[in-house]
């Protein structure tokens, strides 16, 4: 039944309920664009859109956080066409561009209405603009990837870039990177040529096709690393800033791949340390005198002293290695030369500060087994005098895994 009573009072329910819609609307305060609400008009019979003289305007501009420079945008915020400054709250659309937006705003002059492209931050020579070039150099100098910061991102509720924007602002900032460290290892070459007095010699000469891919290997990372130190090698040389001495570790796969004559391989003090600790663990699996925490340590002391103290010679590394085996077995005839057996200052009340007990060692076995680490270690002391040092390099290796790691 219609009549002229349900008529007003349809109107008056729908006017209610339009009213009620619109203050709650302004109290939203709902942060992501996931909390969303269901507004309905109750016994309204038309939805009308949003329109300025036939413009539909955009209300997503009004969702999330963005990342604005005041400064740029303070100066943009006038009209293109009459100058008349524009407001925030007349923005028809917002285009994103990276971590950058354009905000579309209409003028308020009624006789120019003119939509302008107001951008939120510096915009470079290419267009793009300058917060996206940092974000990205600020990911590869955390050592992040795209999935990290988008995560980051979204969390914080900013918009977030295409994984194939990224990577080709990834790519252009990596020709920086790469030319800025060439320059580096020159100048560093180049100092280094400036202090070194010995005589340089060319080698083989080798030149890598050039390439934008920013993967250079394919192969297993054990076969990684001596094909570095070759085409290192190579470059240094052609740069005549030749290699005499090389530190390494005990892999001699490198070597083998320089295959250099007049190219001499010290031991890394590091690494020695380290190789010397996991024998005596291996002896300690068949021996239980080397259970105790504190007598691995301290061999491999006893090992590093004899190997540092007389570093001037192989023969004497030879003997301060001899000593090892009968100070701590009780035998200090050989001892009498060194300082870091106090045997001598008071033979009486002697004890061993790391041993258990403060006594010698008594097994047999495993004397004959230290006997033939001693030998392993003898055969070699002309590569162990003056132990180098690859801590520097270490130390570089980290940084690069803190910017690229490896599981990223």
């Amino acid at each position: 039944m219609r009549g002229l009573f349900e008529s007003k009072n349809k109107s008056k329910r729908s006017n209610f309920f339009k009213t009620l819609n619109r203050s709650i609307k302004l109290q939203n305060t709902n942060d992501h664009t996931y909390v969303k609400h269901n507004y309905v008009d109750i016994g309204a019979e038309e939805e009308v859109e949003d329109e300025i003289e036939g413009m539909v305007i955009d209300s997503n501009w009004q969702v999330g956080r963005r990342i604005v420079e005041l400064g740029v945008l303070a100066e943009k915020m006038y009209c293109c066409r009459c100058n008349v400054p524009l407001h925030l709250h007349d923005t028809l659309h917002e285009r994103t561009t990276g971590f950058g937006s354009y905000l579309q705003i209409i003028c308020t002059n009624q006789e120019c209405r003119t939509v302008t492209d107001v951008p939120t931050g510096k915009v470079g020579p290419t267009g793009s603009f300058d917060i996206t070039a940092k974000i990205v150099i600020g990911m590869i100098h955390a050592g992040l990837g795209y999935a990290q910061i988008r995560n980051f991102l979204t969390e914080c509720n900013l918009p977030v870039m295409s994984k194939s924007c990224f990577q080709k602002h990834e790519k252009k900032i990596g020709k920086i990177f790469v030319s800025a460290a060439e320059e580096s290892c020159k100048n560093a070459q180049q100092l280094e040529k400036e202090i070194s007095a010995d005589k340089h010699h060319e080698g083989k000469k080798e030149t890598v096709p050039s390439h934008d891919c920013c993967r250079n290997w394919y192969g297993s990372s054990k076969s990684m690393e001596p094909d570095m130190a070759v085409s290192m090698a190579h470059k240094m040389n052609d740069n005549e800033c030749a290699i005499d001495v090389i530190h390494a570790d005990n892999d001699f796969t490198t070597m083998l791949k320089l295959d250099n004559e007049n190219l001499k391989k010290k031991d890394d003090q590091n690494h020695t340390t380290k190789g010397i600790t996991k024998s005596l663990i291996e002896l300690s699996k068949r021996h239980k005198e080397l259970k105790p925490g504190e007598v691995i340590p301290y061999l491999n002391r006893c090992f590093m002293y004899a190997i540092t103290q007389n570093s001037s010679s192989g023969l004497q590394i030879d003997d301060g290695l001899s000593r090892i085996v009968p100070h701590v077995f009780g035998d200090h005839e050989l001892c009498g030369a060194v300082d870091w057996c106090t045997f001598k200052d008071d033979p009486i009340s002697f004890k061993y500060k790391s041993l258990p007990n403060g006594k010698p060692l008594i097994s047999e076995d495993l004397r004959r087994d230290l006997e033939n680490l001693i030998e392993k270690y003898k055969s070699k002391a002309s590569s162990l005098r003056n132990l180098g040092s690859t801590q520097a390099n270490e130390s570089f290796n980290h940084s690069v895994a803190t910017k690229a790691p490896k599981s990223k």
